[in-house]
């Protein structure tokens, strides 16, 4: 099996399976001296774990991370670092390694190799995405302060936040289980995902992510641009189906003069456009970067679904996960950075 490693300076390899003994995380060239504890890891791990509400599966893993290498007294060494997490709570007993769920990994997984482990989906399953969480944890050490990283549940089934605050942080997207911040909007998420939990049923939907204070020049003009490298790290999270910068339905729609000049602010001379989402020529323009990235309904469905511990949505989870890949995404880059002119070398 290959790519399981992603990133070009920074790079993450993730290893384990869902019901396996751990799961785990190895990220390699990460600079020396750069403060990291399993305290810093494990706030970002307990945002994603299961069991955090009645709207999520209950399975029950503390994923309490232990850091196994690449950090001494408390600091980053220049080494690899790898973190792991135990699975304490499988149910293995659930999967029937004759049934191949529709929409996930099982049938073609099983074609591919010839073996598979059928217990939860194994590597396939969205327990994987933990270990890009603990990438992403680390990767936000070298960021600077000002550099803000926010998703939250735009839209679940039907139902749409429309009013969403100016100055979102992760605390006020975290007040409501489904992690939307128009609390009314929420409140009938809740009761659809509940619902659906006790029908056996599932829902897709939309987070939004929001990417602020980047430097500009942050990605490459050609074949590394940071929009390819956000939607190529968004598309590999397991139920993502699509990812658009900014709302790329209705953009396409709109005439040159009203997508080019139709917003406030906007002066031609600056050379800087606020309808770009924040990137232009494939690298960031100083201003916020929008990404919508799309989840179709989880693939586990029926009795399934009732008689085990499973997701009726997992958008409102996947939210962290998200944040992770960004994370590391604009980690990578902003080391790039570092290197493209010659001034900026005196810095390393």
């Amino acid at each position: 099996m290959h790519s399981n490693t992603f990133g070009n300076l920074l790079r993450l390899t993730t290893f384990g399976e869902s019901h396996g003994a751990a799961l785990g995380a190895v990220i390699d060239g990460m600079p020396a001296g750069v403060a990291l504890t399993p305290e810093h890891i494990a706030a970002h791990l307990a945002r994603r774990r299961p069991g955090q509400s009645a709207i999520t599966t209950a399975r029950d893993e503390k994923d309490a991370p232990q850091i196994l290498s690449g950090v001494f007294e408390g600091k980053t060494i220049g080494s690899p670092i790898c973190v792991v997490i135990w699975n304490e709570d499988q149910r293995s007993h659930n999967y029937d390694p004759l049934f191949f769920r529709a929409g996930h990994a099982d049938r073609t997984w099983e074609e591919k190799f010839g073996h598979r482990d059928h217990r939860g989906g194994g590597r396939a399953s969205g327990r994987e995405t933990a270990a890009r969480v603990i990438g992403g944890a680390v990767a936000e050490r070298i960021l600077p302060e000002q550099i803000s990283i926010v998703g939250f549940t735009r839209q679940i089934g039907e139902h749409q936040a429309t009013n969403v605050p100016v100055g979102l942080t992760r605390e006020r997207v975290d007040q409501h289980s489904t992690r939307c911040p128009d609390l009314a909007v929420a409140t009938r998420i809740e009761a659809e995902l509940l619902e659906c939990k006790a029908l056996g049923d599932s829902r897709g939907g939309i987070v939004e992510l929001w990417i602020d204070g980047l430097p500009v020049g942050l990605g490459e003009p050609v074949f590394r641009k940071i929009k390819n490298t956000l939607a190529n790290a968004m598309m590999s999270v397991g139920a993502v189906v699509g990812v658009t910068l900014g709302d790329a339905a209705s953009d396409c729609t709109k005439s040159g003069f009203d997508f080019h000049s139709g917003e406030s602010g906007y002066t031609p001379e600056s050379g800087y456009s606020p309808s770009a989402n924040g990137i232009q020529g494939g690298m960031s323009n100083g201003q916020r970067i929008r990404l919508l990235a799309y989840f179709k309904p989880a693939s586990t469905v029926g009795a399934m679904a009732t008689e085990g511990r499973h997701d009726p949505c997992i958008v409102p989870r996947a939210v962290p996960v998200l944040e992770a890949m960004a994370a590391l995404v604009i980690a990578d880059h902003f080391l790039e950075f570092q290197l493209n002119r010659a001034q900026d070398l005196t810095r390393l």
